[in-house]
């Protein structure tokens, strides 16, 4: 039997339906296509896959009517795009025959309103999680299906059977099988002994079939019973495909094993389920069992299947032929022609050697600018080699994802990964924003002004995994061990040796202090608030390499064991997700910045939103909206004074309109990294080594004060420029906005519309810039750090801020500057910072009593309304009260607001406020003396009190109503 008689069907052609930004996770993250392409290659077939992109059903529409032999559609669910499932219909009552896969994110809004109504279009619902092997695992799964009669029957190929009717475990499940299938296959193919045996070896790999239902799993066990090498089962599950979940039938999976064995006692059977109790049902029946929630579920899954389941170096000779240099890269090339004798040399150009080598390594164009250039003069040539291949090298490193090899690495590659597995999805918005710097020729574009991201590796998800096993760290992972505990284990473990190499190779091309950022798999994907729930590590430089190499090491660590901190946990359990299901990347990348003293930080970092939530006086809410500070971010992400800029009208800034008003809500501290070794230290404080320092003493030693500060002239009552005046600092950034030294609030304003577009939702990025010494002493570097999608909500809206007045009789609060959408009413009880018990210096002591109350309405399965004054979440206590997410995890709405003398702007662009609102927690500001909004505490007062604490007070309210009209920013509550 040879090779053409299997996998006679392929899928040749794929009609991809999604955004821009989807488009780009799947083919530089996941590389489906080359993918595809590869095994195609591998298998000695022609024509591999082709895949088209459309952007809409319309898009897909028009293309289906103009190409021919579309096998598959993959539709990425966009809330936007409203023809989709008519479209699906359409295709299947003209006949066509075409499988339409639809991917949803995982949201429950999504979810419902995807199942809330049968859509016969549709032949396959799976969960997006980030992870673009679910694509080449659902191409697998239709060519196996395909395949299977001929296959199975005629040639005895056998077979896997799922058996699971959740969405969201076979979109995860199915992945896992196929990866633990596909390298089974390939350690097999080291029995073969040609060519042709490993094709047919890679062909009759187990193939795996799918049932949603018991009568499905019935039907496919009876077909192919006999070729089965096992079954893998949930328990619960419903009896007909489309019957409602509430129908499911809690054992079936039993039943389905009682079948199994009528026929074969012995056939590997592995059930799974979300309860534990049913292990010893599991094994009374002589089969497997493993546990849903388990975070080393496909771990576990691959153990039981394996138990139970089976051109050439470039060598420049002399003229006698004595080799006098190798090559087996264009790395090792450039390194070794500054060696080779001028004779030696030109001896090859004469013979096209060095086009043809070229050519054989696919670097076509390189190839041709060597084959079309003659030199008589050895320098000049060896020069134009040089030059060319380090021309080359830097083109390619910008725009693209290169991967990482520890013994070509170069440090103009922008972007490389470490790894086969998944980036994450910070990882990927940022290699998204990368290949947009290319795409829009943004490095060159503005006068002044270098755009870029900083210089990063990312190690993959990968190498997460083999920690994980390696070190025998499974145990942890389900223990009850306190965040210290577990970050001890962590840190206490070794990290592969192969890793480990790769970070050395890394190291000795870094002279910069670097910092360590998670990057785990939900992190800032499409309805995944996750921003800034994981760690971020800082190293400083270290002159003895192989001490930075242990310190990088501990952050890596570090940031590996933050995934299983309490707050993750909490947080993932709270946005409905499960901790089995993340898998953690990190990023390792250079700081923007530059060394004042011991200190390391950038003039500028900041975050920008592409949709201004509150705009002030003449600002429209699509201008977007900076927040920026003096030094590193964490003044920005955590809450921090910050300065507000819209980024159109950048001389219109409301905080510097007077001088009492600068003075007052301008930034007067800023963290800094501190470069002392010593300074770095382990720790759950993933900012143990950065300082927080006042301002002014910062701005005594910094070296380019004219941009950052101005300074108050008492004599004139004005601000002016600089520092060279005696007076109090104020960080205005006057050089830059209203002086224009480089064009930076045009160049954000334009990367976040370019950003928004290509996403098809608003966006958040993040960013810092640093002056570039030149002749001019006016270039700066802007760095693009992070791009995440903003939700801007979820639904329609059906009732207006009106109607809500007219239902409310009794009104407690108003606000003119809200984030959420419609009714709040599963409350019934308000949690208040008392005004005249707030003290700024007591907020850490508030946050205690806050999360106290909050643990009390958890445990009861509770929810309420929080209203305090300043920023909630923020860093810096004196600015608001420093909760995090879990010490408000039961609030369904939260208010901040100003009391006299600590007014304090919303807290647009925190991570806290994006993780909320995300969430669909209702946000709202009220600043009564600014005349916006209103609290009517006289009414609060007369509530009924069923606790008073130092601090907070908890008010029972029958009736209690929330209401925010999203299309206004208006929002009421009341009873």
């Amino acid at each position: 039997m040879n090779e053409e008689s299997l996998m006679r069907s392929r899928i040749r052609k794929i009609l991809m339906i999604c955004s821009n930004y989807d488009a780009f996770a799947l083919e530089e993250d996941g590389r489906i296509e080359n993918q595809v392409k590869n095994e195609y290659r591998e298998l000695n077939l022609s024509n591999p896959p082709k895949f088209i992109w459309a952007n809409s059903s319309a898009q897909a529409r028009d293309i289906i009517g103009s190409e021919e032999d579309i096998d598959m559609i993959i539709c990425m669910y966009n809330e936007q795009d409203k023809e989709i499932f008519p479209f699906a219909s359409r295709l299947k009552d003209e006949g066509r025959g075409i499988p339409f896969i639809l991917l949803i994110h995982y949201s429950k809004a999504v979810r419902q309103r995807v199942l809330e109504s049968p859509h016969p279009g549709v032949d396959f619902v799976f969960s997006w999680h980030g992870n673009a092997d679910l694509i080449l695992a659902i191409v697998k799964l239709l060519e196996d299906a395909a395949n299977a009669e001929n296959d199975v029957f005629e040639v005895g190929v056998k077979g896997i059977l799922l058996v699971e009717d959740s969405i969201r475990y076979y979109s995860n499940y199915l992945p896992e099988l196929y990866k633990i299938v596909l390298t089974q296959s390939r350690e097999f193919l080291t029995e073969s002994l040609n060519d042709d045996q490993k094709k047919y070896r890679k062909r009759s790999r187990p193939k795996i079939f799918l049932a949603t239902c018991l009568e499905e799993a019935i039907a496919y066990f009876e077909k192919y019973r006999r070729n089965l090498l096992g079954v893998i089962s949930d328990v619960g599950m419903v009896f007909h495909k489309g019957d409602d979940p509430k129908t499911e039938k809690l054992d079936a999976g039993i039943d389905l094993v009682r079948i199994i064995r009528e026929y074969d006692p012995l056939m590997p059977v592995l059930l799974q389920s979300s309860q534990g109790s049913l292990a010893k049902t599991a094994a009374g029946l002589g089969v497997g069992f493993l546990k849903k929630y388990s975070s080393t579920l496909f771990l576990q899954l691959g153990d039981y299947m394996k138990e139970e389941f089976g051109f050439g170096d470039f060598v420049f000779r002399d003229s006698n032929g004595v080799e006098c240099g190798r090559a087996a890269s264009l790395s090792q090339l450039e390194k070794i022609i500054y060696d080779i004798p001028d004779a030696v040399l030109m001896s090859n150009t004469s013979r096209n050697m060095f086009s043809k080598w070229l050519y054989a390594r696919g670097l076509f164009n390189l190839a041709e600018t060597f084959r079309a250039e003659h030199h008589t003069n050895a320098g000049e040539f060896r020069e134009f080699l040089l030059d060319n291949i380090q021309r080359y090298h830097r083109s390619i490193g910008q725009g693209i994802i290169t991967e990482f090899h520890k013994d070509s690495y170069q440090d103009y590659y922008w972007f490389s990964r470490v790894g086969e597995g998944s980036l994450g999805g910070k990882a990927r918005g940022l290699a998204f924003l990368n290949h947009l710097v290319q795409k829009y020729s943004l490095s060159e574009k503005y006068d002044d002004l270098r755009v870029s991201i900083p210089r990063t590796i990312v190690l993959t998800t990968d190498w997460f995994d083999k920690f994980i096993v390696e070190n025998g760290l499974q145990y942890v992972i389900d223990s009850e061990l306190s965040d210290d505990e577990i970050l001890s284990e962590f840190v206490a473990s070794t990290l592969p040796e192969e890793l480990t190499q790769n970070l050395k190779a890394f190291l000795a091309t870094v002279d910069s202090p670097l910092a360590v950022r998670s990057s785990s798999k939900l992190e800032d994907s499409n309805y995944q608030p996750f921003a800034g729930v994981y760690a971020t590590y800082m190293c400083p430089p270290v002159e003895n390499k192989d001490r930075m190499l242990r310190e990088l090491g501990k952050a890596i660590k570090s940031v590996y064991a933050s995934t299983f901190f309490k707050g993750s946990r909490n947080y993932i359990q709270a946005s409905g997700n499960l901790l089995g299901e993340e898998k953690m990347a990190v990023i390792v990348q250079t700081i923007c910045g530059a060394v004042h003293g011991h200190d390391f930080y950038p003039m500028m970092s900041g975050v920008g939103r592409s949709l201004n939530s509150y705009p002030i006086g003449s600002e429209k809410a699509t201008d977007g909206v900076l927040n920026v500070a003096f030094g590193l971010g964490k003044t920005v992400v955590d809450g921090g004074r910050t300065l507000r800029v819209d980024p159109l009208h950048p001389k219109k800034i409301l905080q510097l309109s007077n001088p009492k008003l600068a003075q007052r809500d301008t930034q007067n501290e800023m963290f800094v990294l501190d470069l002392r070794p010593s300074a770095f230290k382990i720790s759950k404080n993933d900012g143990v080594n950065l300082r927080r320092i006042p301002v002014a003493d910062a701005l005594t030693e910094y070296d380019r004060p004219e941009l950052v500060a101005s300074t108050y002239n008492a004599l004139d009552d004005r601000m002016v420029p600089g520092i060279g005046i005696r007076g109090a600092r104020v960080v205005s950034f006057d050089g830059i906005f209203q002086y224009d030294r480089f064009p930076l609030a045009k160049a954000l304003s334009e990367i976040m519309s370019i950003c928004r577009d290509e996403l098809m939702s608003e966006v958040e990025i993040e960013f810092a810039v640093d002056p570039v010494k030149s002749s001019a002493g006016k270039v700066a570097d802007l760095k693009l750090l992070q791009v995440r999608p903003v939700s801007s909500g979820i639904g329609s809206q059906t009732s207006t801020i009106e109607d809500a007045e007219a239902i409310v009789s009794n009104k407690l609060i108003r606000s003119d500057n809200a984030l959420g959408n419609g009714y709040f009413t599963e409350s019934s009880h308000i949690v208040l910072i008392r005004p005249e018990s707030f003290d700024k210096m007591q907020t850490a002591l508030m946050a205690e009593e806050i999360s106290e109350i909050n643990a009390r309405f958890a445990a009861k399965g509770e929810t309420y309304f929080l209203v305090g004054p300043g920023r909630w979440g923020s860093s810096i206590p004196t600015l608001g009260v420093p909760v995090a997410w879990t010490d408000i995890s039961a609030a369904r709405m939260v208010v901040e607001y100003g009391i006299d003398g600590f007014r304090i702007d919303p807290s647009q662009g925190t991570h806290f406020f994006q993780n909320i609102t995300s969430l669909g927690v209702g946000y709202l500001s009220v600043d009564q003396y600014a005349g916006s909004g209103m609290i009517d505490f006289d009414a609060l007062a007369r509530l009924d009190c069923e606790y008073n604490g130092k601090f907070a007070k908890v008010m029972k309210v029958d009736g209690l109503t929330g209401f925010i009209d999203r299309n206004k920013g208006k929002a009421l509550i009341g009873f």
